[in-house]
């Protein structure tokens, strides 16, 4: 493959975006299905604003110390128990299982699984391939597939700005967010795009579609990361049989989500990464908030969230993008 001149960084990028200089971009269980609300509709949840904490980790500590521009962006729990991670310069790396429960590892430490033209969203499937949202600006721009021995192609072109991916395993596709134009697309293994979800409540004036996650139920989530109104948002889309996109419903909205990044699935919660706000929240079935992480224990403006599996289950691992203090960019890792 040619050598690709670098992108311009994930903060160069968002000075240019201009209205979100603050906020920035990244890189599931559902509402009652009988209270949908049409996109003119205000949402009927209200949420509070106040950071106070009302769920604690008995610890944060900090897996990998990344200072530096380039940043991690994005994270994925892989299916061998490997954490992959997306550095925005354009390296997949991945911290394997046996190192998992270390502290204060070394970007060096890790393992660099592939190099791209950039690495916003990351993504594992069950047979190992690794999938990376690219929001280089120019025909580079969109999905890439890395095989396990860390072969690197371009599997689709998608302009704007790719951000989150979400595999999902029933039908051998991606859900891919596009935050410029708000967009969901479906990208299948073998290179084919389609327009998944296109609705008025992902497109903002700046960054909307963000972050991706599937509850047990099947239902999809996205995030929002600012609206007109200053707030954050939650969606909720129920996946039809035939793997199109139900009537999207807001499940929450309000300040507590302004800056709304990654997000992932646990039991009857989804957990918001909240990157201007240094947070960590969670949204619970009836759509109200709950802060489980802050700036005490260590954010510093966090841009996804994951959970680990197996002997990892009770782990929730927070990137932090550091968007305005790059020496505070780091992987933690949080115990419940």
């Amino acid at each position: 493959m040619s050598e690709v001149p670098p992108p311009p960084s994930r903060r160069e990028f968002i000075t240019g975006v201009g209205t979100l200089s603050v906020i920035g971009v990244a890189g599931c269980s559902g509402s009652n299905p009988d209270s949908e609300s049409p996109p003119s509709e205000e949402p009927t949840s209200e949420e509070p604003t106040s950071s106070t904490k009302s769920l604690t980790p008995s610890s944060v500590e900090t897996l990998v110390s990344i200072p530096g521009d380039p940043v991690p962006e994005n994270l994925a729990y892989g299916p061998d128990e490997e954490l992959y991670f997306g550095i925005t310069a354009g390296e997949l790396r991945r911290v394997t299982s046996d190192q998992l429960g270390a502290r204060d590892l070394a970007l060096a430490d890790t393992e660099q699984v592939a190099s791209l033209p950039g690495a916003i969203g990351v993504e594992t499937a069950p047979d190992g391939t690794a999938y990376v949202a690219v929001a280089s600006q120019d025909d580079s721009a969109g999905v890439w597939s890395v095989t396990a021995d860390g072969a690197a192609d371009q599997l689709v072109s998608i302009s704007g700005f790719p951000n989150d991916i979400l595999f999902d395993a029933d039908r051998d596709r991606l859900l891919v967010t596009e935050s410029q134009g708000g967009v969901i697309y479906s990208v299948t293994t073998d290179g084919t795009r389609s327009t998944w979800l296109d609705d008025d409540r992902l497109s903002t004036e700046g960054f909307g579609a963000n972050g991706l996650t599937l509850d047990t139920e099947g239902n999809l989530y996205v995030a929002v990361t600012q609206t007109s109104e200053e707030t954050g948002r939650l969606l909720e889309v129920p996946v039809t049989a035939d793997g199109g996109a139900g009537e999207p419903t807001v499940l929450s909205e309000g300040e507590t989500l302004l800056g709304a990044d990654g997000i992932t699935a646990r039991d009857e919660g989804i957990y918001v990464a909240v990157n201007s706000q240094n947070l960590v929240v969670q949204v619970s079935p009836d759509g109200s908030t709950t802060t489980v992480a802050d700036e005490d224990d260590g954010l510093v403006f966090p841009s996804d969230v994951t959970f680990g599996s197996g002997q990892q289950r009770e782990k929730l691992f927070v990137c932090d993008f550091a968007n305005q203090s790059s020496e505070d960019g780091a992987i933690l890792r949080a115990e419940f």
